[in-house]
C-alpha cells in the first residue's frame, strides 16, 4: 500500500474503519425512531443507507434530548437529529437538509374545543420533555400557560383520556398523531386542532469541526441522490 493511500485512510473524515457516533431519543418518536418493533424508523433507515453506501458504521445512542445535545457539544457525538428552528443555544454546527417537514397540532379530548393560542391562559400544555416549543415559551414565561413534561406521544395520549383533565391540551407532531390513531381506536375520538401551532425542518445536527462538515456534505448528497432515485418516497411509504 502506498504512502499516500495511508494517509488517506488516516486522515479521511469518513474511512472505511471509521464509526459515526449518533444519537437518538431514548423513547419513540414514530415515524421518525422507535426504540423496538419491527420498525427502527425513518432516521436509522436513512443513516443505516448511508452507512452501507459510505463504508462507515454507525454507533448509535439512545439518549434524552438534553443529554444528547451535551454529549454532541462535548465531543461525546458526532450527530443527532435535532431542527435549527428547534435549537435556542449558540453554538454553531453543520446541518442537514431537511429529512421531513414536522407539523405540530394540539389535541384535546373529544367534544373539547381547542381555542387560538393566545386563548390558552390557564391551560396546562402537555410537552415532550427537553423539547422546545417556540410559540408558547412567552406563555410559559409570563405564566399563564404551565407545562407537563412528557417522554413520549404515547403517554400524552394516554393521559389525554382521563376526561376529568379538560383544561390540558397536548402539543403532538401530526406524523406521530397519524401514526397512533392508525392503530388504536381509542385514539380517534380526540379533537385535533385545525391549525399548527408550528412547523419545522427534521434534520441531522453535526458538530461543527472537519468531520462534521464533510459528514454533513456527503449525507446531503446521499439525500438528494435518494430523492432523485425515488427510493426516498420508498422509505417514507414504508411509515404511513
Amino acid at each position: 500500500m502506498s504512502r499516500l493511500v495511508i494517509l488517506f485512510l488516516l486522515f479521511s473524515p469518513l474511512c472505511l474503519a471509521d464509526t459515526l457516533r449518533i444519537g437518538l431519543p431514548d423513547s419513540d418518536y414514530p415515524p421518525y425512531h422507535f426504540m423496538a418493533g419491527k420498525e427502527e424508523g425513518i432516521v436509522s433507515d436513512l443513516l443505516n443507507r448511508f452507512a452501507k453506501q459510505y463504508g462507515v458504521s454507525i454507533d448509535y445512542f439512545y439518549v434524552p434530548e438534553k443529554r444528547s445535545q451535551k454529549m454532541l457539544d462535548e465531543g461525546l457525538l458526532d450527530g443527532r437529529i435535532e431542527s435549527v428552528e428547534w435549537y435556542v443555544g449558540q453554538n454553531q454546527y453543520y446541518w442537514s437538509d431537511a429529512l421531513a417537514m414536522v407539523e405540530d397540532v394540539l389535541v384535546m379530548p373529544s367534544g373539547c374545543h381547542i381555542p387560538m393560542i393566545e386563548q390558552l391562559a390557564g391551560y396546562v400544555l402537555m410537552a415532550r420533555y427537553g423539547y422546545t416549543y417556540p410559540e408558547f415559551e412567552h406563555l410559559f414565561q409570563s405564566g399563564d400557560m404551565h407545562r407537563e413534561n412528557f417522554y413520549s406521544e404515547f403517554e400524552m395520549l394516554l393521559a389525554l383520556m382521563d376526561w376529568e383533565h379538560n383544561q390540558r391540551v397536548a402539543v403532538i407532531s401530526r406524523d406521530a398523531l397519524t401514526w397512533y390513531v392508525a392503530r388504536n381506536n381509542d385514539f380517534k375520538k380526540f379533537t385535533v386542532s385545525d391549525y399548527s401551532v408550528g412547523k419545522a425542518p427534521l434534520q441531522l445536527q453535526f458538530a461543527f469541526d472537519e468531520r462534521g462538515k464533510e459528514t454533513s456534505k456527503q449525507f446531503n448528497d446521499f439525500l438528494k441522490n435518494l430523492k432523485s432515485s425515488g427510493e426516498f418516497a420508498k422509505i417514507m411509504n414504508n411509515y404511513q
